[in-house]
């Protein structure tokens, strides 16, 4: 049910109402999470709204995934848009979004997953787990040398947070790490690169690449075969991104040729994976069903209120999100 009580915020004496819509779904789930992080403030779940309710000049802020193109020019004291979700590609289509801040989720619980799922697969191959999975149906006993941590050179493409926590965590495993992003990164202790001209002896140097890029106009059909062909012949391909920054025949080409040895892909074009995609039946590709960092409300509520919170103390909240048709104007 919609939240209704109306709460007087303590510094100025009057309610502060928010919305939320969950892709038009799972919205209470949000507000029964947030709700103990901001007591003061008024949650409507946005699928249970209609046209004419009268609440659209008293929402402030509008925490939202997937959202109605055009939708939030109706809140005319809208103060922020805050995102339920790691991704952008949603709101960056919608030209029409109001000139307010944009604040991109950044929860650490998701993060730490995505570094977890990434470790498993690089540890799957290096201890060999897969074969003695299959040697034990075949009752035969057998062991594999393993490649040391500090032999396996790691490089995350992609260092926003996200890829900041992922090269954290493998450098803590023992694991060569070195990023590589669009522009000037330092991270403590990690080997980073930037630029364009700086990619190619990166790919070159890796065992195993770890995408974690966004889907916008500069990642679309990033790994493209120019860039495949750059990688060893014995190297792994992760991708946690978004799936539109691999071509895909590209990949399927170097897979078949064996320009690389293996992908693992948890992100796709098109999701749900249509059944008839090649990706199903590849032997040298994993597919996962976009698992491996989900976004919980239990714990991403304590991030978007602590935004909320700088907001209304008027701070920056963190971090930003420049959308392109307000860079444009």
């Amino acid at each position: 049910m919609i939240i209704l009580q109306r709460f007087p915020h303590p510094s100025i004496g009057v309610y502060v109402a928010i919305l939320i819509n969950n892709d038009g779904s799972g919205s209470q789930e949000w507000a029964d999470h947030l709700q103990p992080h901001l007591p003061e403030h008024t949650l409507y779940c946005f699928e249970q709204l209609d046209d004419t309710d009268a609440i659209v000049d008293d929402i402030e802020y509008a925490l939202v995934w997937n959202h109605p193109a055009g939708e939030l020019q109706r809140y005319s004291n809208l103060k922020a848009i805050l995102i339920l979700g790691a991704g952008t590609e949603h709101i960056d289509h919608d030209a029409t979004v109001p000139r307010v801040p944009i604040v991109r989720l950044v929860d650490p619980e998701m993060s730490r997953d995505m570094a977890q799922y990434a470790l498993y697969w690089v540890m799957n191959s290096q201890r060999h787990y897969d074969t003695y999975r299959q040697q034990q149906l075949q009752q035969h006993w057998q062991r594999y040398p393993a490649a040391a941590a500090g032999d396996i050179n790691v490089l995350i493409v992609g260092m926003g947070e996200i890829g900041t926590t992922i090269a954290e965590i493998f450098q803590l495993n023992g694991f060569r790490v070195s990023g590589w992003n669009r522009s000037t990164k330092q991270i403590a202790h990690i080997d980073c690169r930037f630029g364009v001209d700086a990619l190619r002896p990166a790919l070159r140097e890796a065992d195993v690449v770890v995408l974690c890029l966004p889907k916008n106009e500069h990642t679309i059909g990033f790994m493209n075969r120019q860039r495949l062909a750059e990688m060893k012949s014995s190297a792994t391909l992760i991708n946690i991104g978004r799936g539109a920054v691999i071509d895909e025949q590209a990949l399927r080409e170097a897979l078949d040729n064996e320009t690389i040895s293996r992908a693992v892909l948890d992100v796709f074009s098109e999701e749900p994976l249509p059944s008839d995609e090649w990706y199903w039946q590849h032997p040298k590709v994993t597919v996962t069903p976009h698992m491996s960092g989900a976004t919980y409300p239990r714990s991403a509520a304590k991030v978007i209120a602590a935004n909320i919170r700088r907001i209304e103390r008027g701070e920056t909240p963190f971090p930003l999100h420049s959308h392109p048709a307000h860079l444009e104007n």
